[in-house]
């Protein structure tokens, strides 16, 4: 008796550390499905901060404060209902989840259309307009992640009322069989002493054996005695704690797999990177071999996403992943870091690190290869940028950096190529970061001038208008060059207030020139892609020319036709907007973009300027000279003025005469001057003009 009791304590024991797994994966459910519950309200909240914001701050600034918040808390919440779906085994409860998963998703796309589509409707839409939105998904969601916690804490509360009752039973059950046994051992001492003893020692064992883990583990079945009822009872638990055990650990492997996996392409994803980074070097080392790191980030892939939208994305990354992968021997390993950005580690490399420039470039060709997504052909190449350890780095962190300085390098040196690191890369990242700081400050600190190049009638030789430029005179490198800062400020989105303050001033600055009784010409200023896109462009417009009170007619603003082509509907929308404004339009740097001549006549335009990279190679270039009178008989037959910038030499300026070149731009004539050069130039060339 005394041995059945502690084999039969240490099987409890044993089956109440399984029951306990049990109830804790039941407490996670019902944690789990409050958390997502307490998201949800705190994305509701954020919600309802955004709305009581827009009066104030107006649709953009609000969304931009407040939608951030809403968006943390929804994916807060997707986590949670995700590791439910994961931890329950209930059908039921798994659609549930589902579901509200998808009212989640349903919920956040429509507050984010509404945002958009008064963004587009207006500067600032009112709250009361913004919040008038579809209550039944939110409090459907919210009624159904209330449900959801409801019954994953019912599920919790019941099974540990299962286990409470069964450890009662098996108490009782065992105390009935001690007391039975003692009884019947008085009466009939011999017979049941041997069949006691033989039950006992089979359940021994068999305690032994779930004590020591063997869940699978059973107790002969098929008597009608205490023993019997002990045993089958013994055999249900047995089996309840295997087919538990079993359901905790396939959990665990899932949740560790998505812990150190991505979840769109199945790729290990940052957090196994450092590790398998961790073996390539120590490989490397014990083995006197090489390992390199590459930094890989899809060229365009913005533009497939912004465009087709983000399930096309999203199939687009997957393709990519498979490509890469395929394109790996199978020691190598592709991680997606996020985003269109990837990391490839190759072990054991041979020679100087070099030898991997026929691998990379078929790389480049995989990734360039068209992919068809639905109805639509979509292709994007790849920026690649090689780190080799030891060379260019003595951890992780040094190749993944040193990787990703040779990768922006790609990417500077027109995409679609590879690069391997130098130790110059990183002193140019610095001076990098640094003009990037300067030139967050650089319009309040006045560093900011314009200078102005005249633009001069064929004919008569009288200016006829201005294209503003832009100057940047910092305090310590003195004049920094447009084209080393302009492609700054559009990576970093300082453009924006940069374009604003250069049509400003230009504004101004005409103004000045007509009070000061000079003769009314255009001023010309050049409008970023970025720009272009700012859902307040048209108003910054309307505003400053409002401010400074310039006529319409004499502010001319060039496009290139790259930025209308991206989007040729709303470009033109915006466009005839800014025509009927009385704005001029010009198209600048023609023919170095992709418009047909089917898009060519819808645009709302009066001016055309031939890209100086024609002009340059006039007249001793012939594809340059047929290219450039292709333009200007095109332009007439539209009813356009054709511009020709960036006439230097005689030679050119006789040949755009003689084919009929309405105007001129270039350093023959002048090259761009401050307000007050300009200023005394427009007087004289109107003298001139005049027969003064």
């Amino acid at each position: 008796m005394l041995a059945l009791g502690v084999a039969f304590y240490l099987s409890e024991q044993r089956s109440a550390k399984a029951i306990d797994k049990l109830l804790n994966s039941d407490n996670r459910m019902a944690d789990l499905s409050l958390r997502s519950s307490l998201a949800m309200y705190k994305a509701r909240d954020a919600e309802n901060e955004l709305l009581r914001s827009v009066d104030r701050l107006g649709v953009a600034a609000a969304s931009a404060r407040f939608l951030p918040a809403m968006q943390n808390h929804l994916l807060d919440m997707r986590e949670y209902l995700a590791s439910l779906r994961i931890l329950s085994t209930d059908p039921q409860f798994r659609a549930q989840v589902a579901r509200i998963e998808a009212q989640t998703e349903q919920y956040e796309d429509g507050v984010l259309a509404r945002i958009a589509q008064h963004g587009k409707e207006t500067p600032a839409s009112p709250s009361s307009e913004l919040g008038r939105h579809d209550v039944d998904t939110t409090a459907a969601i919210e009624s159904s992640v209330e449900a959801l916690h409801t019954a994953a804490t019912k599920r919790a509360l019941q099974t540990r009322a299962d286990a409470e009752r069964a450890a009662t039973f098996s108490r009782w059950a065992a105390i009935a069989m001690v007391v039975l046994a003692s009884l019947l051992g008085a009466a009939i001492a011999w017979i049941v002493s041997q069949r006691i003893t033989r039950s006992i020692t089979e359940l021994i064992a068999f305690s032994r054996r779930v004590a020591a883990g063997d869940f699978s583990a059973r107790a002969q079945q098929g008597r009608a005695d205490e023993f019997g009822i002990l045993a089958s009872a013994m055999n249900q638990m047995a089996e309840s704690i295997e087919n538990s055990n079993v359901l905790l650990e396939s959990s665990a492997g899932r949740l560790k797999h998505q812990a150190t996996h991505d979840l769109l392409t199945g790729l290990p994803n940052r957090a196994l990177l450092e590790d398998r980074l961790k073996q390539a070097i120590s490989y490397a080392d014990r083995y006197g071999r090489l390992m390199t790191v590459v930094s890989i980030n899809l060229d365009g892939f913005k533009l497939v996403n912004d465009s087709l939208g983000r399930k096309a994305g999203d199939e687009l990354l997957k393709v990519m992943a498979e490509r890469m992968h395929q394109c790996l021997r199978s020691v190598d390993t592709v991680v997606r870091t996020g985003g269109d950005e990837f990391v490839i580690v190759l072990y054991d490399q041979p020679g100087d690190g070099t030898d991997v420039a026929p691998a990379l470039q078929g790389l480049l060709e995989a990734i360039a290869e068209p992919v068809r997504i639905g109805d639509q052909g979509v292709q994007v190449t790849g920026s690649l940028g090689v780190a080799t350890y030891p060379a260019d780095g003595a951890d992780a962190d040094a190749l993944l950096r040193n990787a990703d300085a040779a990768m922006a390098l790609a990417k500077a040196s027109g995409r679609n190529n590879f690069q391997f690191y130098t130790a110059a890369m990183n002193g140019a990242i610095r001076d990098k970061l640094a003009l990037r700081e300067g030139l967050r400050h650089a319009v309040a600190r006045g560093e900011f001038h314009l200078v102005y190049q005249p633009q001069v009638a064929m004919t008569s030789g009288q200016v006829t208008g201005v294209e503003a430029l832009i100057r940047w005179q910092h305090p310590e490198r003195g004049l920094v060059s447009p084209t080393e800062f302009i492609p700054l400020a559009e990576e970093t989105g300082l453009i924006v207030p940069i374009g604003e303050w250069v049509l400003r001033t230009a504004c101004f600055q005409n103004r000045a020139w007509q009070d000061a009784g000079l003769p009314a010409f255009n001023v010309a200023v050049n409008v970023s892609a970025r720009q272009f896109r700012e859902r307040t462009w048209i108003e910054q417009v309307d505003r400053a020319l409002d401010d400074s009170g310039l006529d319409p007619r004499f502010l001319e603003l060039e496009l290139t036709e790259s930025l209308i082509m991206e989007d040729l509907e709303k470009a033109l929308l915006s466009m005839r907007t800014l025509q009927a404004m009385g704005v001029q339009l010009s198209i600048d740097d023609f023919g170095t973009g992709y418009s047909s001549l089917s898009a060519l006549k819808r645009f709302p335009i009066s001016r055309l300027k031939i890209d100086q990279g024609f002009v340059r190679g006039i007249p001793g270039d012939e594809e340059d000279k047929a290219i450039a009178k292709a333009i200007i008989s095109l332009g007439h037959e539209l009813d356009l003025k054709v511009i020709a910038e960036g006439v230097e030499t005689l030679q050119q300026l006789a040949f755009l005469r003689a084919n009929g070149c309405d105007e001129i731009q270039g350093y023959l004539f002048s090259p761009p001057v401050t307000p007050a050069e300009c200023a005394t130039l427009v007087n004289a060339r109107f003298a001139v003009a005049q027969g003064d």
